[in-house]
């Protein structure tokens, strides 16, 4: 990893050797999984509309308030809505370019006081709510480089954040690889600071006649995922070709690194057939030579109070999320709905996106809640 200061660039190390696991055989689920507890959450409701609003095109997060009401976002319509636990309209934020309006707000960063962080793309202003969606403050970073803020991380200071931001830079050049960078930002001056960058996953670009003509996410692959700590302002990185979890604090020292050990498997012919059939014939021919031997063990990472709940690349008939302690050990797996997205964890419920109009509460399961059920990878 680099960490650029004032212009210069120079090595920097996380303070631990990282082992690749990308070249290993396989680790199965038999091998790993097995005395895990395994549940099926079950659903409480479901609902494309809240209502006047119906959905359009639901964003990547949702997030519970401090008094238990949900933030769920719409990147189409566009609009911040929020519900109770019942699913009944309490707050609704809508479009516009004005104090607290959005346009494109779909990720958010809940702090120790329950603050909602949210950068909106296409304002391009990152907006502070209080722990009601009352706005706070809005700010707006200058641009940095060919890069787009994706997330906002408090520090501890009021005035220091921690942005995570993606760089385009991989589009100007065959040769260049995708990144995404953590960087200080000064509220008060208005200046960045320190930065570290991170190896994301790669896409598959397609040239025709040496120009970028489309870019596709290359499926299972390697990369650093992210998830935020508000009790200790730390934020836990994950290179998905080691088996360590890094907790950084914003000045990039580490704090911790935890172990971890996934099932992984190689890409099976069904799904490089599946592959073959959704792209077109030029994007194929680019994608699938860059495809990785063995699938990256998880693709997504969520850190809620003490648990690490990780979305799992094996093969299934659901989407397979392992639940890990802050030891790194698998303490129960759940399954979700096939092709879902789960978009927060509360200790009461799981929010979850089954499609693109339609949003579900599920029960978050434990060992006092459910049976044990088994299930064959």
């Amino acid at each position: 990893m680099k960490l650029k200061l004032k212009g210069v660039v120079i090595l920097f190390s996380l303070g631990f050797i990282l082992a690749a696991c990308g070249g290993e055989e396989p680790r199965t689920s038999g091998e790993i999984l097995d005395n895990v507890q395994t549940f099926t959450a079950d659903q409480i409701f479901a609902f494309d509309h809240v209502d006047t609003v119906y959905f359009s095109h639901l964003g990547y997060q949702s997030e519970v308030l401090e008094n238990g009401n949900i933030v769920i976002p719409d990147r189409e319509i566009p609009s911040l809505v929020v519900i109770d636990e019942l699913g009944k309209l309490k707050k609704r934020i809508g479009e516009g370019r004005g104090p607290g309006e959005v346009l494109d707000a779909y990720r958010f960063t809940k702090d120790i006081n329950g603050h909602i962080y949210t950068y909106d793309q296409d304002n391009e202003k990152l907006i502070i709510y209080d722990e009601n969606l009352d706005l706070i403050r809005e700010i707006i970073p200058p641009n940095y480089e060919a890069t787009t803020i994706l997330k906002a991380y408090p520090t501890g200071d009021e005035n220091q954040l921690l942005f995570e931001l993606t760089s385009f830079e991989y589009l100007r050049g065959e040769t260049k690889d995708r990144e995404n960078i953590l960087i200080q930002y000064d509220i008060e001056s208005e200046a960045y600071g320190e930065e570290m960058t991170l190896e994301a996953q790669p896409y598959a670009r397609l040239y025709i006649d040496g120009r970028p003509a489309g870019a596709t996410l290359v499926p299972y692959s390697y990369g650093n995922i992210t998830a935020y700590n508000p009790e200790d302002q730390t934020l836990f990185v994950f290179d998905t070709a080691t088996d360590l979890i890094a907790e950084i604090s914003a000045s990039f020292d580490t704090v911790r690194t935890i172990p971890v050990n996934f099932p992984t498997e190689e890409i099976s012919a069904a799904e490089r057939d599946s592959m073959e059939a959704e792209y077109n014939d030029a994007r194929w021919d680019v994608l699938k030579d860059v495809l990785p031997e063995i699938k990256a063990p998880v693709q997504e990472m969520i850190y809620q109070n003490g648990e690490f709940w990780m979305e799992s690349n094996i093969e299934g008939d659901t989407e397979m999320w392992l639940v890990l302690n802050m030891e790194g050990q698998i303490t129960k797996v759940v399954h979700l709905p096939k092709e879902s997205l789960l978009m927060h964890v509360s200790d009461e419920h799981l929010g979850v996106r089954l499609d693109d109009v339609t949003f579900a509460l599920f029960e978050n399961p434990t060992p006092e809640s459910s049976e044990d059920e088994e299930v064959t990878f």
